[in-house]
């Protein structure tokens, strides 16, 4: 049920995007992937290949996006219908696009991916099971700080819950379309809220103070992500860094430059893949995985760590691994 504590925001002027990716491009794959991440809330909806969901721009105002395909994989298309308060002007519509673009990682060249296929045995399997599937990005950077807060020392059930109970009372509920959705939290309302109340309403234990810091310090201007990617990848990872209760691993998570955020559950599913034994102490063997990974895939090594963790089922038949136990 949805809390009550948040107000209901009704966005009725509507803009029509027509956006054209790079291809191949598997809309669906890209958008609702299989593993059920979502695309930019926990709360969007996915029905008969559309997909409703909402967006914060850097300006702090929240859209309304309803997404689907107008083409193939190989001629990709895709309508992106756009839903606000008032009716955008020709600057506010070409920000909008753009960033929709960079969400949708529309622009990107997979192919050099795909070309590691022709040798390396992983990498073809996964790109024949998930063929045209995009990674993705969130132009909004508090979501991505907060899931990376929540992963902290807390399985997944425990993570989820978490957020789950922070979007429902302090984040923002917006109709359009006649659906009806729920999106992150502004920075600005958890830095002004308690912490003593962040930490009984949303169980955050801990991990309220440093919600609270970090809220405080986007909110007063930390940089995009977009403006993290136009950094160096030590550059934005040692920024993001400076933020309260953010180390290496939630800075992997947060940062737009490709990367190989290794937690001790999928150490324990990439020594298999890599070293082709279950790791005695999983967490000792990250940064031999993650120098193995940067030496055999480069700068694609993000796609394959996305790509791996949406196919756990086929590579576990394919290569006779219990991927899925783990």
């Amino acid at each position: 049920m949805m809390g009550n504590t948040m107000s209901m925001e009704d966005l009725t002027c509507s803009t029509i995007l027509r956006l054209k990716p790079v291809p191949p491009y598997d809309f669906a794959l890209t958008v609702h992937k299989p593993a059920g991440w979502s695309l930019l809330t926990p709360f969007e909806i996915f029905e008969k290949g559309v997909l409703w969901t909402a967006m914060r721009m850097p300006s702090g105002k929240v859209f309304g996006l309803k997404l689907r395909s107008l083409g193939t994989v190989e001629k990709p298309g895709i309508s992106c219908e756009t839903y606000c308060r008032r009716k955008l002007g020709s600057i506010e519509r070409r920000e909008l696009s753009k960033t929709v673009v960079w969400t949708l990682n529309l622009s990107e060249d997979i192919s050099q991916f795909y070309a590691l296929a022709q040798h390396d045995p992983l990498v073809k399997v996964l790109v024949k099971d998930l063929y045209g599937m995009r990674n993705t990005r969130q132009p909004d950077i508090f979501p991505r700080l907060i899931l990376a807060l929540t992963l902290q020392m807390a399985p997944i059930s425990r993570s989820n819950q978490m957020m789950d109970l922070l979007i429902k009372e302090y984040g923002e509920r917006v109709r359009f379309d006649e659906k009806e959705l729920l999106y992150w939290p502004s920075p600005e309302r958890i830095a002004n809220t308690e912490v003593r109340e962040l930490e009984k309403k949303c169980k955050l234990g801990y991990r309220a103070k440093s919600l609270r810091g970090i809220a405080e310090a986007v909110h007063e201007g930390f940089p995009s992500p977009q403006e993290l990617e136009k950094m160096t990848d030590q550059e934005a990872k040692a920024k993001l860094m400076e933020l309260k209760g953010i180390g290496e691993y939630s800075a992997d998570i947060v940062s737009p430059h490709p990367g190989f955020a290794l937690d001790v559950w999928s150490a324990k599913i990439f020594s298999l893949l890599i070293l082709g034994k279950e790791a005695e102490s999983p967490r000792s063997v990250i940064p031999k995985l993650k120098k193995m990974a940067e030496g055999r895939w480069g700068q694609w090594r993000g796609y394959v760590f996305i790509y791996v963790f949406h196919d756990l089922t086929n590579l576990s038949n394919r290569f006779k691994l219990d991927l899925t136990r783990l």
